[in-house]
């Protein structure tokens, strides 16, 4: 009988080896083409490429916040001076009607005074002739002497007569002097007239030239403004060009983060049917070897006159620590991820992830009693993502010893234990996969003390 159970024992071991041996090809490669041909790249390589394009991305959106924020600026000092040039383009107006309205008063103070010019040499005309005529009696009278004067009196009947022609002599030369003066003093006050319109003139000349530098002045400082509006015009036509380019730049990165993450799907897609298969045919071909051994050693049995009951490997020999645990994953020693902060959050437990450990065997690293158990996840594969099974754990096992103490087990391809079920330190309680949201086969291995996460490595080492 104790030959029995040492045969027992070696064909639990070499079933076990080659169950570890084998598994270590079932883990998916990534070496193959994706449906989008973007070349042999891994999951992780594109995934990296992702998250640097993200970074990017984050990039050129803040450069788009930004020439977004500078053009509305421009646009606002533009729409600052559109205002500033609708003013001064109706102050140049104004100035303009004014211009117009002297220059109308100029005129006509010009032919006012080239009126009175006419009348005053027209006047003066008059004046010459008189003169000139009472110049000619004057010079008669004082040719002929006191004839004209005889020659007046002698032919007249009566005194009365004689006092009447005398009379009118006086009044004519009376008359002529006084329309003299009369055209003389029209002349003055024409003169005069022709002053103050002159004066007004030259008024009306200083305010057009005054309201003429007015406008020159507003001239310029419209050019200035105008000059402004177009060097505004040209930085929002740069930043729209930016913004445009800067735009499609992050279409672009948009566009192929698409396609990788339309890849990787793809991949994923691909490795998990590839280790589906792998996984079944390893399986039937374990069973087929199981089914042989226990064949060899039923006979054998037979042979030594002995009684033969199969079994399966539940237990695997561990040596617990000082603390009283022992490592989780037997033959697998490899820490990919530790106890700590990690991408942001907090890992609560450590990962151990060595090549070819997917199917490998799980065991209670405490004896206790189970008080969880996940085992409804089907989605064991890789991925960058949570499928949201057992709250990312996938399919996973928890185990209370003595009340203080708890483990957990995530990321199982299945568990082999059940809720309320009591396991020995050591004992397989289910084989390591990739469910739950796993980047590749692991085992997530959790310490928890009165419920509160603490780092494994200080219970148990490889």
């Amino acid at each position: 009988m104790e030959k029995l159970n040492i045969f027992k024992k070696t064909l639990s071991c070499v079933i076990g080896t080659a169950l570890t041996i084998t598994l270590i090809s079932v883990y998916p490669s990534t070496t193959g083409k994706n449906a989008h041909n973007v070349s042999a790249q891994s999951i992780a390589e594109m995934q990296e490429q992702i998250n640097a394009n993200k970074g990017k991305i984050t990039e050129l959106q803040s450069e788009l916040d930004a020439l977004a924020g500078n053009k509305a600026q421009e646009q606002q000092y533009q729409s600052v001076l559109t205002e500033q040039i609708t003013v001064i383009q109706d102050n140049i107006a104004l100035l303009n009607k004014e211009i117009e309205s002297l220059n109308n008063d100029i005129n006509s103070a010009k032919d006012n005074i080239d009126n009175l010019n006419v009348s005053i040499e027209n006047q003066q005309k008059a004046i010459d002739e008189k003169v000139e005529l009472f110049k000619q009696r004057l010079c008669a009278m004082y040719v002929s002497g006191n004839d004209n004067l005889a020659s007046v009196v002698i032919g007249t009947s009566s005194f009365y007569d004689i006092m009447s022609r005398v009379e009118m002599v006086n009044r004519i030369a009376s008359y002529d002097e006084e329309l003299i003066n009369d055209i003389l003093g029209e002349i003055d006050s024409m003169e005069e007239d022709k002053k103050s319109l002159e004066s007004e003139k030259l008024t009306l000349e200083m305010k057009v030239n005054e309201q003429n530098k007015r406008k020159e002045e507003k001239s310029s400082e419209l050019e200035n403004l105008n000059e402004k509006m177009q060097q505004t015009q040209a930085e929002i036509d740069r930043l729209a060009k930016e913004e445009a380019m800067t735009a499609e730049k992050k279409a672009e990165l948009e566009a192929m983060n698409n396609e990788f993450n339309a890849a990787i799907e793809a991949e994923i897609q691909r490795q998990a049917e590839e280790a589906q298969r792998r996984y079944e045919e390893e399986q039937a071909r374990l069973a087929q070897e199981r089914a042989a051994a226990q064949a060899a050693a039923s006979q054998q049995a037979a042979q030594q006159g002995q009684s033969y009951t199969p079994s399966t490997p539940a237990y695997v020999p561990v040596a617990p620590s000082a603390s009283g645990f022992a490592w989780p994953a037997p033959g697998f020693c490899y820490i990919s991820s530790g106890y700590g902060p990690r991408w942001g959050s907090f890992h609560g437990g450590i990962d151990v992830g060595d090549g070819g450990i997917h199917g490998g065997r799980a065991v209670a690293s405490k004896a206790g009693t189970v008080i969880q158990v996940c085992n409804s996840c089907t989605h064991d594969y890789p991925k960058d993502g949570s499928c949201g099974c057992g709250g990312g754990y996938g399919n996973y096992v928890v185990i209370s010893h003595d009340g203080t103490y708890s483990t957990v087990y995530g990321h199982l391809a299945s568990a082999a234990v059940s809720v309320g079920q009591y396991v020995e330190q050591g004992q397989v309680i289910g084989y390591i996969g990739s469910t739950g949201w796993s980047t590749g086969a692991h085992l997530h291995f959790e310490v928890r003390v009165n419920g509160s996460r603490v780092d494994p490595l200080g219970y148990v080492s490889p």
